[in-house]
């Protein structure tokens, strides 16, 4: 039986971005924006479910505000986009 002060602090939840598009063979989606140890200064590379598919996930213990781009140099157009935690963010980015 567990003790009322043995209790962990809950683990963050992990907030998911995927993106449907078809980036090219060669080229590569990154994720940049802040929350869950990203950064606005330096892209993180998503990774390629399948031929039209990429995805992101972390812990994030606020809301994650980001932004997609192609080979970490081209900005996908429109708005920042923020996601709460634990949510699972499903975009179609186009630049």
């Amino acid at each position: 039986m567990a003790k009322e002060n043995d209790s962990a602090p809950p683990a963050a939840p992990v907030t998911t971005i995927r993106a449907k598009i078809d980036v090219g063979f060669g080229n590569n989606l990154f994720v940049r924006g802040q929350g869950a140890g990203l950064s606005w200064e330096r892209g993180v590379p998503l990774t390629c479910v399948d031929g039209q598919t990429w995805q992101w996930s972390g812990k994030a213990d606020d809301r994650l505000t980001f932004k997609l781009l192609l080979n970490d140099q081209v900005w996908a157009q429109g708005e920042d986009i923020v996601a709460k935690p634990g949510q699972k963010v499903e975009i179609v980015p186009t630049f």
